[in-house]
């Protein structure tokens, strides 16, 4: 069968993924798309929507379904009277630093980059949505972005995840010598059979779905996550610590653990592998020893110090040449027993008064096991307490950047998604701090100072761009947590 000949004037109008069709003489213009047959074994073409007609004097004509979609992506286009500027302000101008590094580390990627991480920590849209989110936002007009559509972030994404030195050069511009590291793990679940990273893996909630481990590294001094790497599922941290800090050129870092972790095996590891460790050991755990709080004898020794406005008593004992820390919190314990014997009234099941004599020892304790040399019990004490922000983070990540769970389906793009991920990271942790350092923690969380943030737009009048109207209020409220309200009513 020969293909039909079609007029110069047909064929101009046609395109890749486009055919011809002569009809009763006139000329139509389809949607097509190839796909494999498997039982042809060979290419097999799929006809799709029509997309209008051609005539030699009116050229290409859409179809009225067509001339409606047209018109919508138009409309869209052009419908951006008022634009989203605060948040957009605020990474340009608080959070520069973050798009400086950038810029130097990714400048052919930079823009799509933070544009991603824009919507990440904004909206936590994923990537089809983003075109819309950027589309009402004054972001890309402070950056320069002229084109995004989500095939080019993912192609952007694929390519990043591929630049581990880059990265890399990243994340060490915000890490100083001397600097005393903190490092922990979570776990991120992912389903995709294409991940090699993604394992049937163990985690403290007893979770063996497909997930992979994040590896962090985290700033004693700044508070700041540093550093991530991304581990198998199936592998232990433990195995991986010494080899991230190779990486990033650091010795002086201390591994602070969650209570699930330690086991005589992974102790033995640390120690094989010379890495420094705090440690915090079960209650119900072997090794610790509750008779001189039985004996009423723990406070005897005048070895107390404050934490937090709370008296915070101490012993020090040896085991197996590694230091081991008792601390008793007497606010806490009292909390606790209290706790505890409401709960023997409210709880039967659960809760007896048997077991209460069990455990009133070790109520209010906190055990620490740990090799490091020459720190007192106050600075130990300090170390694990400093993890807390550890977990902050971490439950930033998870709760509130929504970045438990990944839908990547190949590894490089995954590589990308999550470098995206730390820098939101970095942003969250940057807010989060300022409002603890300004007193505003208590009564503003970060996602209330971000969602006050996006109601403060640029509106569009005459062709010229002017800030939107808010309340007294709102602009006295941002005004306190730290926005320059003046830079942004000019």
């Amino acid at each position: 069968m020969t293909t039909p000949q079609h007029p110069e004037w047909a064929l101009v109008h046609k395109k890749p993924g486009t055919e011809l069709r002569q009809i009763r003489g006139r000329y139509y213009l389809y949607e097509y798309k190839t796909v494999y047959d498997k039982k042809k074994k060979g290419p097999r073409k799929i006809s799709g929507k029509l997309l209008g007609s051609i005539t030699e004097e009116l050229g290409f004509i859409p179809s009225g379904k067509r001339k409606l979609e047209i018109d919508a992506v138009h409309a869209l286009e052009a419908r951006p009277v008022c634009k989203e500027y605060g948040v957009s302000f605020l990474v340009s101008l608080i959070l520069k630093p973050y798009v400086e590094q950038l810029k130097i580390s990714f400048p052919r990627h930079w823009k799509i980059l933070l544009a991603v991480a824009y919507c990440r920590f904004v909206y936590r849209c994923p990537m089809k949505n983003m075109p819309f989110r950027l589309s009402q936002s004054f972001l890309p007009d402070l950056i320069g972005l002229r084109h995004f559509n989500d095939k080019t972030a993912s192609q952007v994404l694929n390519e990043v995840g591929t630049m581990h030195g880059q990265q890399l050069s990243y994340m060490k511009s915000f890490l100083s010598k001397g600097e005393y590291l903190l490092m922990d793990a979570t776990h991120v679940f992912s389903n995709s059979e294409r991940i090699t990273l993604s394992r049937k893996g163990y985690n403290s909630q007893m979770n063996f779905d497909p997930q992979f481990n994040l590896l962090y590294l985290y700033s004693s001094k700044t508070h700041m996550p540093v550093y991530y790497r991304i581990l198998p599922g199936n592998i232990r941290e433990v195995k991986a610590f010494k080899n991230c800090l190779l990486e990033v050129g650091l010795k002086n870092a201390v591994i602070v653990a969650d209570k699930g972790f330690y086991s005589k095996k992974n102790v033995d590891l640390l120690r094989e592998e010379s890495l420094r460790f705090v440690l915090p050991l079960k209650r119900d755990n072997s090794l610790i020893d509750y008779s001189l709080i039985a004996n009423n004898t723990f406070k005897e020794e005048d070895q107390f110090f404050t934490h937090e406005g709370r008296v915070i008593w101490h012993q020090e004992y040896t085991w197996d040449r590694m230091s081991m820390f008792m601390f008793l919190d007497e606010s806490l314990r009292l909390n606790e027993e209290r706790d505890y014997l409401s709960r023997i009234a409210t709880h039967p099941e659960s809760y007896t008064l048997e077991e209460y004599h069990q455990k009133k020892d070790s109520f209010g304790t906190l055990v620490l096991l740990t090799n490091l040399k020459k720190q007192t019990s106050e600075e130990v004490y300090q170390t694990y307490k400093s993890r807390m922000s550890i977990e902050v983070m971490f439950d930033g990540m998870k709760n509130v950047l929504d970045a438990d769970h990944t839908y990547m389906q190949d590894e490089q793009t995954l590589q990308g998604w999550m470098f995206v991920n730390h820098i939101t990271l970095q942003w969250y942790q940057h807010l989060y701090i300022d409002l603890k350092t300004n007193g505003y923690l208590n009564k503003y969380s970060v996602n209330d100072y971000i969602q006050l943030l996006t109601d403060m737009k640029k509106i569009k009048i005459n062709n010229a761009w002017h800030p939107n109207e808010i309340t007294g209020q709102t602009s006295r409220m941002i005004k306190k947590l730290g926005f320059p309200i003046e830079e942004y009513n000019t």
